[in-house]
């Protein structure tokens, strides 16, 4: 067994803890894990991405190649049209669809390209990807800083190495127990999400 994520958004998004989690849940599961992150200047806003590789066998770099990637997990829109090119041909894309424009484009120095633009660039590049409103659900839900469970059961609803039961126990070793309740119903209502697909 041997898969290769890349995830990617924007800082407070929750991507560290994604990831953390999801090499937690694979160490678990017997398999060798190893990664990098990137952070951006501004930790906050600024562009975060993790790379993450598991398998049963010796990695030898924590980076996953240009077209390796079996699994994009976008936080962010343009984000994750910019790391698109480490997707391999068969892989798949989990990306959120609310956009979190930069600093620059919030002081008219820089255009974010319309959803419809990004949407139609991820679909040409990919056939084989689910493109969902993660945000809206954890505003729902009662806060946006869940947006990454959300991400976290839809995967867990799109690849079936991830069983959300499992992914489940690995978060309550993780999270505070006065927040595990509602982070776990966005988990599920992640996965409810790619479902409905």
């Amino acid at each position: 067994m041997k898969m290769d994520l890349v995830i990617c958004g924007v800082g407070g998004q929750g991507n560290l803890l994604a990831s953390v989690a999801i090499a937690n849940y694979a160490m678990d599961k017997g398999l060798n894990v190893i990664g990098t992150e990137t952070i951006g200047a501004a930790q906050r806003g600024g562009s975060v991405v993790s790379h993450l590789r598991l398998s049963e066998d010796t990695i030898f770099s924590p980076t996953v190649p240009a077209g390796a990637a079996d699994v994009i997990l976008g936080f962010e829109l343009v984000e994750a049209l910019r790391h698109l090119d480490r997707l391999a041909p068969e892989g798949c894309y989990i990306v959120n669809s609310e956009a979190v424009p930069t600093v620059l484009c919030n002081m008219g120095l820089d255009r974010y390209p319309p959803e419809g633009e990004i949407s139609e660039e991820l679909r040409r590049r990919s056939a084989n990807g689910y493109l969902i409103n993660a945000s809206e659900k954890a505003r729902e839900l009662g806060g946006l800083i869940m947006t990454n469970m959300v991400l976290l059961g839809a995967l867990s609803g799109v690849i079936p190495f991830f069983d959300r039961n499992d992914l489940a126990d690995v978060l309550a070793g993780l999270l505070p127990p006065k927040v595990l309740r509602i982070n776990l119903e966005a988990l599920k209502a992640g996965y409810d999400l790619v479902a409905l697909l």
